[in-house]
């Protein structure tokens, strides 16, 4: 390629970039690209000097007048920018409000549960996802030969932890380093190694509530299960129902019911019978207090655990549990 070449392919792009530049940014990066001290035209010219005398005073002509030339432009761009930025404006003309971010309804159902049972005189503790099998199952009466470990879908890691399976876990942790009474609300995601349909997924919310003291009972879990659910799910007409059932870390066990939100004679989210299961409860079994070093003769305590992202549905009428992991913000933003 001449020299005459070179420059006028140097000419054509620098013409199509200085026309194409619309902002203050563009422009000052042409500048730098084609004007500037070791920018594409003088570089250019201080390559030429090797080149013959008449090469010299007529390609060093037009470099210069080119440069001229673009300079000229330049400014010409810079100055019609500048009058675009200084342009009346009218401040009557009403403005576009900003899209504003929302809670999420999961962050909104937990505050909630958070702000009641602080309420209540309940301390929060934060336990870790990434939990030992000691805590997620010995502690809480779970051993390796109890036939419930088998029921949970557990992500086990490489170095022999697991991605804890339910609140629960955090017992063991808080009780171990604590005296009674407790009063104790370990909210938190859980993990399970399980399919994904419309009630279940393999990450979700929960929360774990306990009080530990002496002279308490079933009575106390029931007042205590009663306030909390109904001002959750802001239905004060809302029936419960209590009935006999086995988890290993309780004795006895019940499960908590609530009447369906969704109909009156029954519905595919209540499996037809008019209750929807909500909340598994029931008095701290006494191996669990002496796993922990509190003496079960003298204290007693009761547990439940609940599921953050049921009780959302619950409250929300939202009949997909896969829709609060969507990230859909045509779903979010009715929130």
């Amino acid at each position: 390629m001449t020299l005459n070449e070179e420059l006028y392919k140097i000419e054509q792009d620098a013409q199509k970039t200085l026309e194409e530049a619309s902002t203050a940014e563009y422009l000052d990066a042409f500048k730098v690209e084609y004007l500037s001290r070791h920018g594409i035209l003088s570089t250019f010219l201080r390559g030429i000097k090797d080149a013959s005398i008449e090469e010299k005073r007529t390609v060093g002509s037009r470099a210069n007048t080119l440069r001229i030339e673009l300079e000229q432009k330049f400014e010409s761009k810079i100055t019609t920018l500048n009058k675009g930025l200084n342009r009346k404006i009218d401040v009557t003309v009403p403005g576009k409000r900003p899209a504003q971010g929302h809670l999420h309804p999961l962050t909104i159902v937990r505050r909630e549960i958070e702000d009641i049972f602080l309420s209540m005189g309940f301390e929060i503790a934060d336990t870790p996802e990434v939990e030992e099998a000691k805590f997620n199952f010995d502690l809480v009466n779970i051993p390796q030969d109890h036939p419930a470990r088998d029921l949970m879908d557990t992500f086990w890691l490489n170095d022999g932890r697991l991605l804890r399976t339910h609140t629960s876990a955090g017992q063991g942790r808080v009780m171990k380093n604590r005296k009674p009474p407790l009063r104790i609300l370990i909210p938190g995601r859980v993990f399970r190694n399980e399919a994904t349909d419309a009630s279940h997924e393999s990450t979700f919310h929960q929360f774990e509530g306990m009080m530990v003291d002496k002279d308490i009972s079933l009575a106390d879990l029931k007042g205590v299960i009663e306030v909390v659910l109904k001002k959750i799910l802001k239905r004060e007409d809302a029936k419960l129902r209590f009935r006999p059932s086995f988890f290993p870390f309780v004795e006895p066990g019940i499960e908590t019911h609530v009447s369906c939100l969704f109909c009156k004679s029954g519905c595919a989210t209540c499996k037809y019978s008019g209750w929807i299961e909500i909340l598994p409860a029931g008095m701290i079994h006494p191996n669990v207090l002496r796993n922990v070093g509190i003496d079960p003769t003298k204290y007693r305590g009761f547990a439940f655990g609940g599921s953050i992202d049921r009780l959302a549905m619950l409250r929300f009428g939202i009949s997909d549990i896969r829709l609060l992991w969507s990230g859909d913000p045509s779903f979010l933003k009715q929130f």
